[in-house]
């Protein structure tokens, strides 16, 4: 047999070398990466004689005609709960080839660290659970829940063909009220942190057309630009000022609203464009309801578009009824709290404590993980790991030792 160490870096260096990018972000998708787990479950069920083990997938095709896989791998020990491990597959580019100390599709290893793209980014997750099966058949364990496997398509662009599409679609069959559900897709370097909330997730894009002009007779016009500088500046404001409420479980505590992406359709400085896209991003905590804050931005266009003379100086007043501002949701995300006494929560606190020795810690985040879509359902989930917090980022990178603790933490939670 192996030795955990030696797993560790071979399962590793394995998915690191699986080019997994989301396509839409240009990458292939997970097939190849879906493929390398299920042989690796195959080959622990022969290694290990488990008989008491199904492998399920359900795949699904994306709007690209691509195949998108999710692998479950359930595990009856005869019990009434389950604990439910879920990662995700898919990767994020490596950006800047020339910001990376070594191939980031080729496993580094210096100093206990292993180096390459997707190492923490969810990597980790995958990992630790093959680590779990390993301790729990070589150490002859006798779980007291019943253990689920899952591996998803899609986090990384929002899950559409991956955790959503199964809690859409298979939800009684695959989840249970009772189940003990952990998402490894966080994770600090001391591993006490236990994230229980998550902020909700509202993208937004902005239409404005005006109408375009030369950039010396602004009279003749609609100048799109400065629409969507005042309406954006306006929109920050109320929504700031109306959403203010502060919830201390998150860092940054409050709700955020923030315009990101600006672009038009002109390239050249004397013209004045008559159309623009502004995209914001909105972060709201779980005490407010998006749909809401859409009521709310509804309501902003109209008083925008009947004040307009507040916003335009020189204008072309034949075409005041012709100006407008839609939007498109490009992300709606409404979440829900994991509530601090849910056995998940309980359990896996426990064992930090026993394993690491540490005093954990609940804590919310803005960022967005599959976890959102359980909670939504009033699932309890826990969302936890260890890790640097190099997801995304060049020369991403996770401490083998942390793999190995977080697969000790799983089954400190099944003994």
């Amino acid at each position: 047999m192996k030795s955990i160490l030696d797993e560790t870096i071979e399962i590793s260096s394995d998915l690191i070398a699986i080019n997994s990018v989301n396509p839409t972000f240009g990458g292939v998708g997970e097939k190849e990466k879906s493929i390398y787990i299920k042989n690796k479950l195959k080959e622990y069920h022969e290694k290990y004689s488990i008989k008491n083990c199904k492998i399920s997938e359900y795949n699904t095709i994306d709007s690209n005609g691509i195949e998108r896989p999710n692998i479950v791998s359930k595990y009856d020990f005869g019990k009434d709960t389950s604990l439910t491990i879920i990662s995700h597959m898919d990767i994020v580019p490596e950006g800047d080839f020339g910001l990376w100390n070594s191939d980031p599709f080729k496993a580094e290893i210096k100093d206990g660290i292993i180096y390459g793209r997707g190492s923490e980014d969810n990597h980790k997750g995958i990992v630790s659970s093959f680590l779990l099966l390993k301790m729990i058949f070589e150490e002859k364990i006798y779980p007291k829940y019943n253990l689920n496997l899952i591996f998803v398509s899609d986090e990384e662009d929002g899950s559409e063909y991956g955790l959503s599409y199964l809690v859409n679609n298979f939800k009684n069959e695959l989840f249970d009220s009772k189940d003990l559900i952990i998402v490894p897709d966080f994770g600090m370097p001391e591993g006490e942190f236990i994230e229980i909330a998550e902020k909700n997730i509202l993208w937004l894009n902005f239409k404005i057309k005006g109408k375009q002009c030369h950039g010396s007779t602004p009279e003749n016009g609609f100048n799109a630009d400065v629409m969507a500088f005042s309406f954006g500046k306006g929109l920050y404001d109320t929504l700031y000022n109306k959403y203010s409420e502060l919830d201390s479980i998150f860092n940054p505590p409050f709700s955020t609203f923030e315009p990101t992406i600006l672009r038009n359709n002109v390239e050249n400085t004397n013209t004045i464009p008559g159309y623009v896209e502004l995209n914001f991003d909105c972060r709201i905590i779980p005490k407010y309801d998006p749909k809401e804050v859409l009521v709310d931005i509804e309501n902003y266009i109209e008083d925008f578009k009947n004040e307009i003379e507040k916003h335009v100086v020189h204008f072309d007043i034949s075409e005041k009824e012709n100006i407008s501002i839609e939007y498109e949701i490009l992300k709606l995300e409404k979440t829900e709290k994991t509530k601090t006494d849910s056995e998940v929560v309980e359990k896996l606190g426990s064992a930090i404590k026993n394993v690491l020795n540490k005093e954990p810690v609940l804590c919310g985040m803005g960022g967005g993980t599959v976890a959102a879509f359980l909670r939504e359902k009033k699932y309890n989930v826990a969302v936890w790991g260890i890790g640097y917090e190099t997801a995304h980022q060049p020369n991403e990178h996770i401490k083998i030792e942390h793999l190995i603790q977080m697969a000790e933490i799983y089954l400190d939670i099944l003994k």
